[in-house]
C-alpha cells in the first residue's frame, strides 16, 4: 500500500512508525559499533602497589638517589621487613600487639611513627628500650644494626617521608666485588633479619656469615632467589626486590668464585 492511498491520520502513523523503526536500527548499529572498539583496561603483569616499592628497589621513580636523603622504600622498609615482619612477629598474618611493618602505611599506623619527632614514635621507643624484655626485636632475634638504628632515626627526623629514588641513576660498581665491602652489607640490610639461623620457618637457610652464605650460594638458591627465577622462593619475602646494582654485585661475587675476600 502506498502512502498517497492512506488518509492524514493513518499517513501520520505510517511515518511515525517509519521513523521509529529507522531509529531502532541506527541503535542497534551504534551499539555493535560501541562495543566493538571497548576494551579491558589491562593489568600490568607485574603490579605493585606504590605504598610497598614494588620490585628493583628504585619504585620507578626516575628520581637520583641523595646521599643526604633517607629513602624509605631503599633504605628503610628493607630492614624493618627483614627483621620486624616476619612469621611469628610484625607481619600482616601474625600482627603481633596488633603491629604490622611491611609497608609505608602500617609502619607509620601502627608503628605509631610522628614525624620530625623521635621521643613521641613508638616504633623508637621500643627499638631503644632500656629493658630487654620490652625491647624490638626481642632477645634471641637478630639485633637491628647501630647503622639502621640510626639511618631509622634519620628518617623520622627528616620528617618520616615515604620517598623513593632511581639507584639505576647512581654509580654501580659490580666488578671490583668483596665479600666483605659488598655482598655482606647487602645480606645483612635485606636478608639476615629473616635467616640468621636456619630455621623450617626461612626454608632452613642461613646468611649469617661466610661460610652460610657460600654454601647456598654454590647451590645456586642465593642467586636465583633475589633474581626471582621462578624455580625458587623470590626474595626478600615480602620486601621490595634487591635493586640491580645489588643483585649484580652479588651474580659477580658468585660468579667470580665466592671468594671471601
Amino acid at each position: 500500500m502506498e502512502n498517497n492511498d492512506l488518509n492524514p491520520v493513518e499517513e501520520l502513523k505510517w511515518e511515525a512508525k517509519s521513523l521509529l523503526i529507522i531509529g531502532m536500527v541506527l541503535l542497534t548499529i551504534l551499539g555493535f559499533s560501541v562495543s566493538g572498539c571497548k576494551h579491558d583496561i589491562p593489568v600490568p603483569i607485574n603490579a605493585t602497589d606504590d605504598d610497598n616499592g614494588g620490585g628493583g628497589g628504585s619504585g620507578g621513580s626516575g628520581q637520583p638517589c641523595d646521599p643526604n636523603t633517607v629513602y624509605f622504600q631503599q633504605q628503610v622498609l628493607p630492614f624493618l621487613v627483614s627483621s620486624c615482619a616476619k612469621s611469628g612477629c610484625h607481619n600482616a598474618a601474625t600482627a603481633e600487639d596488633g603491629v604490622i611493618l611491611d609497608s609505608y602505611t602500617n609502619v607509620m599506623n601502627t608503628g605509631e611513627v610522628t614525624p620530625f619527632d623521635l621521643s613521641d614514635s613508638e616504633i623508637w621507643e621500643v627499638i631503644n628500650e632500656s629493658d630487654p624484655d620490652k625491647r624490638m626485636p626481642p632477645a634471641g632475634e637478630t639485633q637491628l644494626t647501630q647503622a639502621q638504628i640510626n639511618m631509622l632515626a634519620l628518617w623520622i627526623n627528616q620528617g618520616a617521608q615515604n620517598l623513593t629514588c632511581d639507584d639505576a641513576n647512581g654509580p654501580c660498581d659490580s666488578v671490583s666485588v668483596s665479600f666483605a665491602a659488598d655482598v655482606n652489607p647487602i645480606l645483612q640490610n635485606k636478608c639476615v633479619g629473616c635467616h640468621t639461623t636456619a630455621t623450617s620457618t626461612n626454608g632452613f637457610v642461613s646468611l649469617s656469615g661466610f661460610t652460610n652464605v657460600e654454601s647456598v650460594a654454590l647451590t645456586g638458591q642465593l642467586v636465583g632467589a633475589i633474581t626471582h627465577d621462578p624455580s625458587y622462593a623470590a626474595m626478600p619475602d615480602g620486601g621490595p626486590k634487591l635493586n640491580a646494582c645489588e643483585i649484580a654485585k652479588i651474580k659477580n661475587w658468585v660468579s667470580e668464585g665466592t671468594l671471601n675476600n
